[in-house]
């Protein structure tokens, strides 16, 4: 087990092996991955941005079908944050007489996706370790599904054809193509930059309401 997923974890650089010796099984492979990262939070440090960049410079060479990978790696996180969502939903039942959480907690949390629900579904998809968790808390507050499904499948699709496409286009440039070991850590932190960005200018704004008291 520890093996399999020690593999599955370097599969961003090894899709290309698994190409060469499974054919076009690594179609099941790469959905298993995405599913499995989106579905379990426990397994959210599978690779995600950088193997979707990878299959879609794997696209350009012309050693995978485009389209058919766009509904594969679309299947995949649409059904796992579906099932992390529901995951989410039944854990609160099954916890509900543990009190884990206080209700201030819950009221909290509640008031959060009542006032911003549809943006952190949406925006979360490209925030890493956020992905996961969205999901997950917005099953545990009730969240209404159906508008989680539509917000969650455009967030889905737009990650999805932003990496693929990302991967097909700069697949292409040679320099990037002979180097891809140093490609793919570089296009894995690109994720984390908004986040940093949105941090410091928050911290910069509350910074000048205190000066300016």
């Amino acid at each position: 087990m520890h093996a399999f997923l020690l593999e599955m974890k370097q599969i961003d650089i090894a899709i290309h092996h698994f190409l060469t010796d499974y054919g076009y099984l690594v179609y099941i492979l790469l959905f298993v991955l995405i599913y499995c990262k989106t579905a379990f939070i426990v397994l959210t440090f599978l690779p995600g941005d950088a193997t979707v960049f990878v299959s879609g410079a794997l696209v350009a060479l012309g050693e995978l079908n485009g389209w058919f990978l766009l509904v594969v790696l679309f299947t995949a996180t649409i059904l796992g944050d579906t099932q992390n969502y529901w995951i989410g939903r039944i854990g609160r039942r099954m916890t509900s007489k543990w009190w884990l959480f206080s209700k201030n907690t819950m009221q909290s949390a509640n008031d959060f996706f009542n006032r911003h629900g549809e943006k952190a579904i949406l925006f979360s998809r490209f925030i890493p370790l956020m992905r996961t968790m969205i999901p997950c808390v917005t099953g545990y507050t009730r969240y209404s599904f159906e508008v989680f499904l539509t917000y969650n499948s455009l967030g889905g699709f737009l990650w999805v054809t932003l990496w693929l496409g990302a991967g097909i286009l700069l697949g292409q440039i040679p320099v990037i193509e002979r180097n891809m070991a140093i490609s793919i850590p570089v296009i894995s932190c690109i994720p984390f930059f908004p986040p940093i960005v949105w941090y410091i200018m928050k911290s910069y704004q509350r910074k000048r309401r205190v000066d300016k008291l």
